[in-house]
């Protein structure tokens, strides 16, 4: 009786053992487990800079040293701030030593602000890392520049926008025109080309709107050849005729 209740002792004892051994495995595997996630889920996120800016592309340097002389694809996000409207481009690429890839993105529309980000993984598989910070062209917020905006002439499709800028006197300049229909919400951005007078002013029409319609309007500016416009001007509403 004493040695068959030893021996279910010793038998429960292997028992418990093997339980604690099997779930100190699983504890150990997941751990692993977590770890290799988080591990995939940062060491790829890649790096990009804007390399190369032309009308209407734009070439993106993407660095990404944890996957150098990997094959890799490559996700980039393109939002169009002026607008607002998104599209994405895969690309299938091999690293450089350095980790280094240029990608180059057409058919973009020319003078409109656009920012880029990307995320990246093996081509072999696995998941994508996050994406990127954005890097952006023909941006707004250069606060080298002033604008300040005027509106005249209203009639039931367009009016007159006046443009001033005291520190772009008699240059040539690009405006950038944003208008917003309150009536659809809907907003359209428009580019004109000018030379400022002595006075730092120029005028260009705004045409092609819908009668009895309430529009805000603001603009920034920018020399001709600057990447970087000014930030917007304060905001005016008109109403067409």
């Amino acid at each position: 009786m004493l040695s068959g209740s030893i021996f279910l002792i010793i038998y429960k004892n292997k028992r418990m053992k093997k339980g604690i051994l099997n779930v100190c495995v699983c504890f150990l595997m997941s751990i692993f487990f977590f770890i290799n996630v988080a591990h995939a889920a940062t060491v790829a996120v890649p790096n990009v800079k804007i390399k190369k800016q032309k009308d209407t592309s734009v070439t993106l340097q993407v660095i990404s040293t944890d996957l150098a002389k990997k094959d890799v694809k490559i996700k980039v996000k393109i939002e169009n701030q002026d607008n607002d409207t998104s599209t994405t481009k895969t690309f299938d690429v091999k690293l450089k030593k350095t980790g280094k890839v240029d990608v180059k993105i057409d058919g973009l529309t020319k003078d409109q602000e656009y920012s880029f980000k990307a995320m990246i993984k093996k081509s072999s598989g696995g998941s994508y890392s996050a994406y990127s910070d954005a890097v952006s062209i023909n941006e707004s917020g250069n606060d080298s520049y002033s604008a300040k905006i005027g509106t005249s002439d209203i009639s039931s499709s367009s009016f007159v926008l006046k443009m001033t800028s005291a520190t772009l006197k008699k240059k040539d300049v690009k405006i950038k025109v944003r208008i917003e229909n309150e009536d659809t919400d809907k907003t359209e951005t428009r580019i004109f080309s000018a030379k400022l007078d002595k006075k730092g002013s120029t005028k260009v029409t705004i045409d092609g709107l819908t009668g009895d319609t309430e529009y805000k309007v603001k603009a920034a500016i920018k020399k001709k050849k600057d990447n970087t416009y000014s930030s917007f001007s304060g905001e005016r509403s008109i109403t067409t005729d």
